[in-house]
């Protein structure tokens, strides 16, 4: 839980570009500032890894959610 809690915060940082307002995907300068203010206990590595898996799996669903609805049109 402490992971898609610290996931949800870092998040509401993401940039975006483009005319379609593309995500741009959640770099380290977003987690460190993260982590500087609120450390946890897990594993640093782990705790990247575990972040940009979810961000990935979030811009995936995004960038088909965009395909289908630009189809339907």
């Amino acid at each position: 839980m402490e992971i898609l809690n610290a996931y949800s915060v870092i998040s509401r940082s993401r940039l975006y570009v483009g005319m379609a307002g593309a995500p741009m995907p959640i770099s380290l300068h977003d987690i460190e500032r993260f982590l500087s203010a609120r450390p946890v206990l897990i594993d640093r590595d782990e705790f990247d890894a575990v972040i940009f898996a979810l961000d990935d799996a979030w811009r995936e669903q995004w960038a088909q959610e965009q395909k289908k609805h630009n189809t339907s049109k």
